[in-house]
C-alpha cells in the first residue's frame, strides 16, 4: 500500500506544474504538531505567480502526514518575452539610420533585457534576476512595413525565481525606439504584462538601464522586497538633480517660475514680468534649466519657434498629433500669406469695409480686387500660382455659428444663449443683490455701486419688480467689471486696443431662455476722487440705439473672450493642473494605483503647455496679438489666480453653487437642482461628473479601506504636498486646500483633477473655432470705444454705423491670424483618446476587478452620450434645439478627427 502511494504521488507530481514550497501557507501544523494541508484561500485580485518547477524527487504520502523532501539545487528553465516596438514614419535619413541600427544589432550591439523577481535572493541580498537576454529579430525585421513590430527575447530563470515584477532594458543601438509593451510567458500564473509606452534612449546618451514594472499595482507599503529599491531608483531618476539644461531626450520633471515669456535681450518692449513669486503669484511650470538672458538674470533665454522646446520625452506628441499640428501650420501659412501681402501693399484693405468681406473668407477664400491682383502678380508671380493651386486651402471652413442661421449672432436671444451653451458657459451667475457691487477699493476706483438702476430694467421684467425678480431667480449677470477695471488705463493707452469694465444683466423668460436687459460700460476715474465714466445701455428702440447696443454687446463679448482664454481655459485647465502632473511623475511610482488612474489624464499636457509658453502666451505671441489686453493679458491672468482661484471650488457642483446656478437638493439625481434646468453646459456636465465621480470612488475604495491607509501612503501624501507646497507655492498657506486624510477626501480631489483635465477643458476648448471663428459674433479684440455725442468719431458712426462697427473689430490680418490659430486649437487629432477609452483597456492594470470597473465606467459615459443626443433633439430645450439653434455637443464624449465641436479627450491635448 505504501509503495502504491509513493508511485501515485510521484505520478501526480509529474502532471503538476505548480507545487507550493515547504514554507507555503498551504502547509500548517495542527494542534498535534502534525502537518496538515490547508485549502487554498478564495481567489483574490492579486494572483500569486511562481516559476514552473520541475518534479521533485518524491512525495511520500503516509497515513497521518505529508512529507516533502526539498530539492538541494534550484533547476533552471526558460521563459519567453514578446516585445512590441512601435516604429516611426521615417524619412530617407531615418530609414538609413534604421538600417545602420539593424546592422549594428547583427554585429552584437543589440538591446539587452533582464527580468527582475519580486523576491530577494537571501544569499546575495539583492533581487533575484534572470540572465541578460538579447532582443532577437531586429535585423531580420528591419524592412517590416507595419507600424508595430514584435521581437522576441528568451530568459533563463530558476525554480526559486518566483514572480517577475520588473524588467530592465539597455538600448545599445544608435537611436531611440518606442517600447510599447512586453509580455512574458512561461510562468505558472500565465502571461505577465509590462505596459511600457516609453521612448528608450540609446546608452550613448543615457547609459543607465530603463526600468519597467509589470501591470500589477502596489501601494508603497505593499511593494515586494525585490522591487523596493527599483521603485525608488526610478523615481529618483525622474526627479533629476535640479541642475543643468534639459535635453529633448531627457525624462526629468522639476519646477520653475514663468520667467521665459519675454525676451529682454531684444529690447525693453519685449520684456515681461516673471509670473510666480511674491510680486506676482502664479503656478509653477516645468523646469527647462536654460541660461539667463544677458540683460536680465531673472529671465530665462527663450527657445523660439520652430526650435523644439523641452518636454520630457514621453510627454511629447506622438506622430498622429505631430501630423495634425504640421497640417495646421501649413494651413496657417496659406491662410495668412495673402492677407499679409494685401495689407502691406494696400493699406486701405487693412480693415473690413462691409460684412460681405468677412463672409468671403468662408465662401470664396480671400479674393483680391483686380487692381490689387495686378500689383501683386506683377511684383510676386508666385502669388498667382499659390492662389491657383491652393484655392481650396486658402478658404476657411465655415464656423458652425453661422451655418444654420447666418444672422443669429445679431439677435439678443443668441447673445444670451451663448452664456449657457457657448464657448464660455462658466461665468454666468445668478444676481442675488441689486444693484451689483464692486469689490475694488472705492478710494481708487470710485463708488462701488453699479450705474444700472431699476428704471433701466423695470420694463423688461414681465411685470415683476426688481425684488420680485430676484426672489424668483429671474435675474442673472455676466460681470467683467472687477477683472478688467484695474488694467483699463494701461490697456486703453495701447494703440488700437480699447476696453471697458462690463456688467450685463439678463432676465429669464418662462421658456427658460435669457434676454439681455442692460449693459454697463465703465472706465476708471480720470483722477482720484472723480466719478467713473459709466454708461448704461438698454435694448434698442430706434436705429441709433440699435447700433450702440450692438457695440456694447461686442465689448461684452470681447471681455468674455479674454476671460475665457486667459483665466477659465489657460489658467484653470492648463497652468493650474501642470504642478499636479509634474508632482505625479516625481512622487508616484508607475506601480502606484493612483498613478495608473491618472496616467491617461496627463497625456500631452506638458508638451502643450511648453508650446503655449513658446508661441501663445509669450511676449508678442498669439494671445497678446489677438486679444484686447495685449501685453497686459498675463497680468490679468495672474491677478485671477491670486484673487479667485481655489481648487476646492473647481468641482462642477461647487462651481455651480458658488455662482448661484444650482442649489443643493438631495432628491435630484446629482444632489443638485439647476436654477435654469435647460443649462446645457451644466446639465450635460453633471452626467460626466457623476460618471467620473462614481468611477473614482470605486477605484479609491479598492485600495484605501480607511483613513489610515490614505494617511500612511507616503507616495500619495508626497505627491499632494509637493504639488501644493512647490507647484502652488505662492498660495500654499491658503486655508481652502482640501486635506487628503480619508478615502472620501481623496476620491473627491481626484475626481476634480480628472474633471478639469477632461470634460472641463473640452467644454472650453473645442468650440473655439466653431463658435468663435466668425469674428463679428465674438470679437477677441476691439479697437474703438463706443462713441458718445460730441466725440469726433460720433459723426462717422452716424454716417455709416456698419463701417464703424467693422472698424472696431480686429483688422484683416489680426482676424485671419486669430482664425488660423483657433482652427488648430479646435482640432482633434487621429490619435485622440476619449473619456472612457484607454489604448490598453485590458492590460493597463493587473487588477481584474478594476479592469471590469473601468468598462462599467466606459458604459456609463456612452449612456451619457446617448442622453446628450436625446436632449439636443428635445424642442422644449430651447437653448440647444430650435430654428437655427446649434445643438450643444461639447460634452458629447466621442468625436472623429478634425473640427467637430464635440469630443472629450482624457487630457489637455491641445
Amino acid at each position: 500500500m505504501a509503495a502504491s502511494s509513493e508511485i501515485l504521488g510521484s505520478s501526480f507530481l509529474q502532471q503538476t506544474s505548480l507545487l507550493p514550497s515547504w514554507n507555503s501557507p498551504l502547509f500548517r501544523r495542527d494542534e498535534q504538531s502534525r502537518l496538515s494541508v490547508t485549502p487554498p484561500p478564495k481567489q483574490s485580485r492579486r494572483r500569486s505567480c511562481r516559476a514552473v518547477r520541475p518534479p521533485l524527487a518524491a512525495v511520500v504520502i503516509k497515513e497521518r502526514f505529508v512529507k516533502v523532501e526539498r530539492e538541494e539545487k534550484a533547476v533552471k528553465f526558460k521563459v519567453r518575452a514578446a516585445v512590441t516596438v512601435r516604429r516611426k514614419n521615417e524619412d530617407l535619413g531615418g530609414a538609413i539610420a534604421n538600417q545602420v541600427d539593424a546592422l549594428c544589432d547583427k554585429l552584437g550591439r543589440s538591446v539587452l533585457m533582464e527580468l527582475v523577481s519580486t523576491e530577494m535572493d537571501p544569499g546575495t541580498r539583492k533581487p533575484r534576476s534572470s540572465n541578460e537576454a538579447e532582443l532577437r529579430g531586429w535585423f531580420e525585421k528591419k524592412d517590416a512595413k507595419t507600424d508595430r513590430v514584435v521581437y522576441a527575447a528568451e530568459f533563463t530563470v530558476d525554480s526559486n525565481f518566483n514572480e517577475a515584477g520588473a524588467i530592465t532594458v539597455l538600448n545599445r543601438h544608435q537611436r531611440e525606439f518606442f517600447l510599447e509593451s512586453i509580455v512574458v510567458e512561461g510562468f505558472a500564473c500565465g502571461p505577465i504584462h509590462f505596459p511600457c509606452n516609453s521612448w528608450v534612449q540609446p546608452s550613448r546618451l543615457h547609459p543607465t538601464k530603463r526600468i519597467f514594472f509589470s501591470n500589477k499595482p502596489y501601494l508603497p507599503s505593499q511593494t515586494p522586497a525585490g522591487l523596493k529599491e527599483l521603485r525608488q531608483q526610478e523615481l529618483k531618476e525622474l526627479r533629476g538633480d535640479g541642475k543643468g539644461e534639459r535635453k529633448i531626450t531627457d525624462r526629468i520633471y522639476d519646477y520653475d517660475v514663468y520667467n521665459d515669456l519675454g525676451n529682454p535681450d531684444k529690447g525693453i518692449q519685449f520684456a515681461r514680468p516673471v509670473l510666480g513669486g511674491d510680486k506676482m503669484p502664479y503656478p509653477r511650470r516645468l523646469r527647462t534649466g536654460r541660461a539667463p538672458t544677458t540683460t536680465d538674470k531673472d529671465a530665462e533665454r527663450r527657445v523660439e519657434d520652430p526650435l523644439p522646446v523641452y518636454a520630457p520625452r514621453d510627454d511629447q506628441f506622438e506622430e498622429g498629433k505631430v501630423e495634425m499640428i504640421t497640417a495646421g501650420a501649413r494651413k496657417a501659412v496659406l491662410h495668412n500669406l495673402l492677407p499679409l501681402l494685401v495689407a502691406s501693399i494696400s493699406p486701405e484693405s487693412h480693415d473690413f469695409k462691409a460684412f460681405h468681406e468677412v463672409d468671403n473668407l468662408f465662401k470664396e477664400g480671400l479674393r483680391l480686387k483686380q487692381s490689387l491682383q495686378d500689383q501683386l502678380f506683377h511684383k510676386l508671380p508666385l502669388v498667382s500660382k499659390i492662389q491657383d493651386l491652393s484655392e481650396a486651402k486658402l478658404r476657411y471652413d465655415t464656423p458652425d455659428i453661422i451655418t444654420k442661421d447666418k444672422f443669429a449672432w445679431l439677435r439678443d436671444d443668441e447673445f444670451a444663449r451663448q452664456t449657457l451653451a457657448g464657448i464660455n458657459p462658466v461665468n454666468i451667475e445668478r444676481l442675488q443683490a441689486f444693484p451689483p457691487i464692486s469689490k475694488l477699493d472705492p478710494a481708487i476706483y470710485g463708488p462701488p455701486e453699479s450705474a444700472i438702476r431699476e428704471e433701466h430694467i423695470i420694463r423688461h421684467l414681465d411685470g415683476l419688480s426688481v425684488q420680485q425678480a430676484l426672489e424668483a431667480n429671474k435675474l442673472f449677470m455676466l460681470d467683467y467689471h472687477d477683472a478688467y477695471m484695474p488694467f483699463l488705463d494701461r490697456i486703453n493707452a495701447q494703440d488700437g486696443r480699447k476696453a471697458y469694465g462690463t456688467r450685463t444683466i439678463f432676465f429669464l423668460s418662462e421658456q427658460e431662455t435669457l434676454k439681455p436687459i442692460a449693459i454697463e460700460l465703465s472706465l476708471p476715474p480720470a483722477r482720484v476722487g472723480d466719478s467713473r465714466a459709466k454708461r448704461v445701455f438698454t435694448p434698442p428702440v430706434d436705429a441709433t440705439s440699435c447700433w450702440l447696443w450692438q457695440l456694447a454687446k461686442a465689448h461684452v463679448c470681447s471681455n468674455d473672450a479674454g476671460v475665457h482664454q486667459l483665466v477659465n481655459h489657460w489658467l484653470k485647465t492648463h497652468a493650474c493642473m501642470e504642478p499636479f502632473i509634474v508632482a505625479a511623475h516625481r512622487q508616484l511610482s508607475a506601480m502606484h494605483p493612483i498613478y495608473k488612474l491618472l496616467k491617461p489624464h496627463m497625456r500631452y499636457t506638458l508638451q502643450v503647455n511648453a508650446l503655449a509658453r513658446q508661441i501663445l502666451i509669450s511676449g508678442g505671441g498669439i494671445i497678446e496679438s489677438s486679444f484686447t489686453p495685449g501685453p497686459i493679458g498675463m497680468e490679468i491672468c495672474a491677478a485671477a489666480y491670486r484673487q479667485n482661484w481655489r481648487i476646492d471650488q473647481e468641482t462642477l457642483p461647487a462651481d455651480l453653487i458658488k455662482r448661484g446656478m444650482a442649489v443643493e437638493d438631495s432628491t435630484k439625481p446629482h444632489g443638485l437642482r439647476l436654477v435654469i434646468e435647460d443649462y446645457p453646459y451644466a446639465s450635460d456636465g453633471l452626467l460626466l461628473w457623476s460618471a467620473i465621480e462614481e468611477w473614482v470612488k470605486r477605484y479609491v475604495a479598492a485600495y484605501y479601506p480607511d483613513a489610515e491607509s490614505v494617511l500612511s501612503d507616503f507616495e500619495l501624501q508626497s505627491w499632494y504636498a509637493e504639488a501644493v507646497n512647490v507647484g502652488h507655492a505662492d498660495v500654499r498657506y491658503a486655508p481652502w486646500w482640501p486635506r487628503l486624510s480619508s478615502p472620501g477626501e481623496l476620491s473627491s480631489f481626484l475626481t476634480t483633477v480628472v474633471w478639469l483635465c477632461s470634460a472641463q477643458h473640452a467644454a472650453l476648448n473645442f468650440g473655439q473655432y466653431p463658435l468663435g471663428g466668425y469674428i463679428p459674433n465674438r470679437p477677441p479684440l476691439l479697437r474703438r470705444l463706443v462713441p458718445t455725442e460730441g466725440d469726433p468719431e460720433y459723426e462717422h458712426f452716424l454716417s455709416d454705423p456698419a463701417k464703424f462697427f467693422l472698424a472696431s473689430l480686429p483688422s484683416l490680418t489680426q482676424t485671419t491670424t486669430f482664425m488660423t490659430v483657433i482652427d488648430t486649437l479646435s482640432t482633434h487629432s487621429v490619435d485622440e483618446e476619449y473619456l472612457g477609452e484607454r489604448p490598453d483597456p485590458y492590460t493597463w492594470t493587473g487588477d481584474a476587478e478594476m479592469v471590469e470597473a473601468f468598462h462599467e465606467f466606459a458604459a456609463k459615459v456612452r449612456r451619457a452620450e446617448a442622453e446628450i443626443g436625446r436632449r439636443n433633439a428635445d424642442p422644449d430645450r430651447r437653448n440647444r434645439c430650435g430654428a437655427g439653434v446649434l445643438p450643444y455637443e461639447l460634452m458629447a464624449p466621442t468625436s472623429g478627427p478634425g473640427i467637430t465641436c464635440r469630443g472629450v479627450p482624457n487630457s489637455v491635448t491641445i
